[in-house]
């Protein structure tokens, strides 16, 4: 049997509650919960299941793989394909029925190709309004959205923008008005046809203008605050871990590689078999990054090595011993570490943390 040092627990409950409690606060909007990178880590089969199951009116993904899985796993899912496939992919999404975005005359006529009219390429028009990144000109939108319809092995299910920071007012308001403006060039456009435009900020903190559907992600594993603009949330996500050694150092020994902590004063100190191989970020090294031990913070010491962390117990009101849990994110007693606190220790960004959990932490599924 394999054994684990450390484990990410999933609350399936909470993944499920914060679908329904953004799905009422965006209705009558429709919700596609976004699972790209592995659901961020957690698991795209699992998640993408709970998500539709709470309610999630699709999927959204990064590649052609991840359609595939979630398609395997939830039979019937609409599964939306963020940004451009390789041209050698392009015929696995149409035989996948999958939805995909497009930015190009030459993307769309290739997909239109292998379309037919009993099952014709689904097409996003994307619209680069502020991204830079996919998306057409704004200037050559409403020509390509023609150039959609008017293929018959092309069906134009949704048009699609990106904010690159839906808390900027200004920029947003940009960007919105160049959206709505290509809209009124498209009229009249179905109202089947998803207008989209709003990530996890966006969704709640954005108004929604002409949009139908949103396109949440992060905001579904309750990473960031219990409550955003009203809309209160459950914290899904637990790492874990456990005491494997307690020690006693002298004042002034150094602690760790390369001898960049030094004690100062006589401590007890405890090993955590965790480290920058298991998706610790190494960067929180002499960052004051803390864990959880008995509900209390304990202080990280040193470097992040490759299998372990060292912290500072000296503290606690019971000597810890070996086998005492250790929580990383998550909540334990009155206290908690979020994902958003070790991104900033590690100067970093909550997805970048999710993203980095490695083969070696177990991902554990709970109620």
């Amino acid at each position: 049997m394999k054994s684990w040092r450390n484990r990410v627990e999933i609350s399936y409950g909470a993944l499920g509650h914060n679908v329904r409690a953004v799905q009422a606060a965006v209705t009558p909007r429709r919700l596609f919960a976004v699972v790209k990178a592995d659901a961020y880590g957690l698991g795209v089969e699992r998640c993408a299941r709970i998500y539709i199951e709470a309610g999630a009116a699709g999927v959204a993904v990064a590649t052609v793989g991840e359609a595939q899985r979630v398609a395997a796993a939830v039979p019937g899912a609409r599964i939306m394909l963020l940004g451009s496939p390789l041209p050698d992919e392009r015929e696995a999404v149409v035989a996948g029925g999958f939805e995909v975005w497009v930015s190009s005359r030459e993307e769309i006529l290739d997909f239109a190709h292998l379309g037919h009219p009993q099952r014709p390429a689904r097409l996003h028009l994307a619209i680069d309004t502020g991204m830079g990144r996919s998306g057409c000109g704004p200037d050559e939108a409403v020509a390509l959205g023609r150039l959609i319809r008017s293929q018959a092995g092309s069906e134009l299910v949704g048009i699609a923008t990106h904010y690159p920071e839906a808390l900027d007012p200004i920029g947003s308001l940009a960007q919105e008005a160049i959206f709505e403006a290509i809209l009124e060039g498209l009229q009249p456009i179905d109202q089947e046809v998803l207008i989209h435009r709003a990530n996890s900020e966006g969704s709640i903190l954005r108004p929604p203008g002409p949009c139908n559907a949103v396109r949440v992600g992060l905001l579904l594993t309750g990473v960031e605050s219990a409550e955003v603009a009203g809309v209160r949330l459950r914290p899904a996500i637990r790492w874990v871990s456990a005491i494997s050694l307690v020690k006693k150092l002298p004042a002034g020994h150094s602690v760790s590689y390369n001898r960049t902590y030094r004690l100062t004063r006589d401590s007890v100190v405890a090993l955590v078999p965790v480290g920058y191989a298991d998706g610790y970020p190494f960067q929180c090294s002499n960052r004051g990054a803390q864990v959880l031990v008995g509900g209390r913070r304990c202080n990280i010491l040193g470097r992040v090595t490759m299998d372990y962390v060292i912290i500072d117990v000296t503290d606690l009101p019971r000597s810890p011993v070996a086998g005492d849990p250790v929580v990383l994110l998550g909540d334990q007693g009155a206290d908690a570490i979020t994902v958003t606190e070790l991104a900033d220790w590690a100067g970093s960004i909550p997805y970048d943390i999710l993203c980095g959990f490695r083969g070696r932490c177990e991902i554990l599924g709970v109620a």
